[in-house]
């Protein structure tokens, strides 16, 4: 009862429901029951997190139990990752993050508050570990390696590494938010078989 208390939280959290009913208003019922049975099944075997890095963990959740029921309506893969990306990205993370972007846009150091509240620099919600990150020169702006991320270790250990895919573009969405003070390069992720993922500020 407490656990279906919990991801009952969760779906309003994240506002799942109207996400899912905007996707297919005909299944949508069909698309959450399935997605609340998966849902606990994953969560109820896999090691329990605290704080920040359980709120990532939760997020790897809900992305693998949408995984495991939206290719019963959605028939490509990518496109199924690309949903599920939507879902977790429009209904709540965007205006959360969007709101916190209108201020640093409008702040004496945009470019250096971005880094510290939305980036990188954000040692609470990114905090090292489990991110394992290592500073990189890049001249006019602020560079990391990260050689640990845990999106991508959960899902290689669930065999869904391709689903990594939908967390990464997080970042670009987020730096998109302040396209006058900063722009994000990535050459290089760890879910495309590089050693690390990149995460390179440029200041405009």
């Amino acid at each position: 009862m407490i656990q279906k208390i919990k991801l009952n939280l969760v779906i309003w959290c994240f506002g799942l429901k109207p996400a899912i009913k905007k996707l297919d208003k005909e299944n949508y019922k069909e698309i959450m029951k399935a997605f609340k049975k998966h849902y606990l099944e994953i969560n109820a075997r896999i090691e329990k997190k605290g704080g920040v890095v359980g709120f990532h963990m939760m997020a790897s959740v809900i992305g693998l139990a949408f995984y495991k029921v939206l290719p019963d309506y959605i028939q490509d893969r990518n496109e199924v990752i690309d949903v599920i990306h939507n879902i977790l990205w429009k209904p709540r993370m965007s205006k959360n993050v969007s709101f916190i972007a209108f201020f640093v846009r409008r702040s004496k150091d945009p470019f250096n508050n971005f880094l510290k509240f939305l980036g990188p620099r954000n040692e609470w919600f990114f905090p090292c570990l489990p991110w394992d990150k290592e500073l990189v020169d890049i001249g006019n702006g602020v560079g990391w390696k990260q050689h640990i991320c845990p999106y991508y270790d959960f899902f290689k250990r669930e065999n869904t590494l391709e689903l990594t895919k939908a967390y990464c573009d997080f970042d670009r969405k987020v730096a998109g938010l302040l396209p006058d003070h900063l722009e994000l390069k990535r050459e290089k992720t760890l879910a495309k078989g590089n050693n690390y993922c990149d995460f390179l500020y440029y200041k405009k």
